[in-house]
């Protein structure tokens, strides 16, 4: 028997419900799902309708790990007893693709489906789940959709563990960009690739953050404390620009002003954003906020060769090396744990933490 976390009607509390196992069809795998990752996204779908699943019942979730339990009749790269790590696209229809149950269906041709060494312990699968999707949406953003250069991984014999394997670009001239929030799961991953990349990045953290993310970011950048008066912060992040590109990775009403502000300053421009408005707000005049899930650009045409070096080489050397560094991870045991989670993200107690289910039994 299926077991699943859903979500019944707007804003309703999770449920777990007891449902058939989903059966694959001929291009798809059934997946005993493990660990499942819990994504921002997924408390606003949940809490706050934003933005609203297709239909009601609904069942969320993106982001899990676990060994393949069948295969369809066509599918002949993944076998029974298979260890996988699944991020699963964002706009993907149906209850069945779903993380937050027991046993979800995966396209086998689904771009973002990873093999789990089997060398790979709990703890570094239970890390990586936790920061998978906003790990494709890095590079989605910042190389898929702005056409950033990508940081430069290479196997060289004489490099030090310092290093890890990741060349620090040098560039004439570095692009200047503004990381709002950089010590959130999105912000560590982003500042890491830039600094990797050969960017000059600013970004803010609290002063509990603040001496990992200058660890991420690389000794040339530099690491505001956003728990000064706003008008201070301002005044620093100002000081530092201008900046080619600016990114609020909070994207909450306190800082879409905020963040706004540095664009006015600097003329106006494109303020990028991680998650859609709350409700109506007023832009200044010559600031435009852009959102989309960002890791849809690596399934667009053209971008081909970036998704292929996503999935064969960044997260991948992520998952060996260690190098996507994530926030603390807080371990949920059973899908009956989901919604006061979600309840929590929402209500602001998950400051600085990363949250994944195992799903027992």
């Amino acid at each position: 028997m299926n077991e699943a976390a859903v979500l019944t009607s707007p804003r309703s509390p999770l449920v777990v419900q007891s449902l058939p196992i989903p059966s694959p069809a001929p291009h798809e795998l059934l997946i005993k799902v493990h660990f499942i990752g819990v994504n921002a996204i997924e408390a606003k779908i949940s809490k706050q309708a934003t933005p609203p699943p297709p239909s009601y019942p609904f069942i969320p979730g993106s982001s899990y790990t676990g060994t393949v339990s069948a295969v369809g009749s066509q599918v002949t790269e993944y076998q029974v007893g298979d260890r996988v790590l699944i991020s699963k696209r964002f706009g993907t229809q149906g209850n069945a693709y779903g993380a937050y149950q027991r046993y979800a269906i995966v396209a086998a041709g689904e771009k973002i489906i990873i093999s789990v060494p089997g060398w790979f312990t709990d703890s570094e699968e239970k890390a990586l789940v936790a920061v998978v999707m906003n790990a494709s949406c890095v590079p989605g953003l910042f190389s898929g959709r702005l056409g950033l250069r990508r940081p430069d991984f290479r196997e060289n014999e004489q490099r030090n563990d310092d290093e890890a394997g990741v060349r620090q670009i040098e560039t004439s001239k570095k692009e200047k960009i503004l990381v709002y929030g950089g010590s959130s799961s999105f912000g560590r991953l982003a500042v890491q690739y830039l600094g990797c990349a050969g960017y000059d990045v600013t970004t803010t953290s609290s002063p509990l953050h603040m001496a990992s993310v200058r660890s991420l970011i690389g000794s040339d950048n530099q690491v505001i404390d956003h728990t000064q008066p706003p008008e201070r912060v301002i005044a620093e992040l100002k000081a530092r620009g201008p900046y080619d590109i600016v990114v609020d990775m909070i994207s909450t009403p306190q800082t879409i002003p905020l963040t706004s502000r540095i664009l006015v300053a600097q003329g106006g421009g494109k303020l990028f954003t991680t998650q859609p408005a709350f409700g109506p707000e007023c832009l200044p005049e010559g600031v435009e906020r852009i959102f989309e899930p960002w890791s849809d650009s690596l399934y667009e045409e053209g971008n081909e060769g970036l998704m292929e070096w996503v999935v064969g080489m960044y997260l991948p050397f992520g998952m060996e090396k260690g190098w996507m560094s994530g926030q603390v991870v807080e371990m949920v045991e059973g899908l009956e744990g989901v919604d006061v989670v979600l309840r929590g993200m929402i209500e602001g107690c998950a400051s600085g933490k990363r949250f994944v289910v195992e799903v027992v039994g």
